[in-house]
């Protein structure tokens, strides 16, 4: 099942997320995993980007698009608190196997080099989205208290208001 986010008149965002406290806000679209939803080869020695590709990265130019053309207003300070918010985008799509290695490399310049109106657009394959939600929980899990610590900590917070 597929959830938007509908934000501005028909501009929908298949996922916003966003942080009020430090006015970050990041938009991302996901697209299809087949064998050229990145890349098409057309007989020659380098492969075009595909209708897909530019489908999904233009989604996200419109939403820039849109946001700068809205930011100004009452209703955008009422939304975001603030004129003054940065955004990114998103774009999921592909697998890793279905790309060449001068293709990543493509991908790669294109993640590196390409900035619409000052924002960074990010394009990851779906394979390198699981990469790195794995390494983000693996993170948390290794930085999480253990629950002797925790009643640990406690008791030397007690202890040290109780001698104040």
């Amino acid at each position: 099942m597929k959830h938007e986010f509908t934000f501005y008149g028909d501009f929908r965002a298949d996922l916003v997320v966003g942080d009020s406290i430090n006015n970050t806000y990041c938009f991302v679209e996901f697209e299809d995993a087949t064998e050229d939803s990145i890349f098409i080869s057309k007989g020659r020695s380098t492969s075009d980007w595909s209708p897909r590709f530019e489908h999904g990265f233009s989604q996200i130019i419109d939403w820039f698009w849109k946001i700068d053309d809205f930011k100004n207003t009452s209703l955008s300070r009422s939304i975001f608190g603030s004129e003054n918010i940065e955004i990114y985008g998103i774009l999921v799509i592909g697998r890793d196997a279905f790309i060449s290695d001068i293709d990543k490399a493509r991908l790669e310049w294109r993640l590196n080099k390409v900035v619409v109106d000052s924002h960074k657009v990010i394009c990851i394959t779906f394979d390198q989205l699981a990469r790195d939600t794995r390494d983000r929980l693996l993170l948390y899990q290794s930085i999480k208290p253990t629950q002797s610590q925790d009643k640990q900590d406690i008791s030397t917070d007690e202890s040290d208001r109780t001698s104040l």
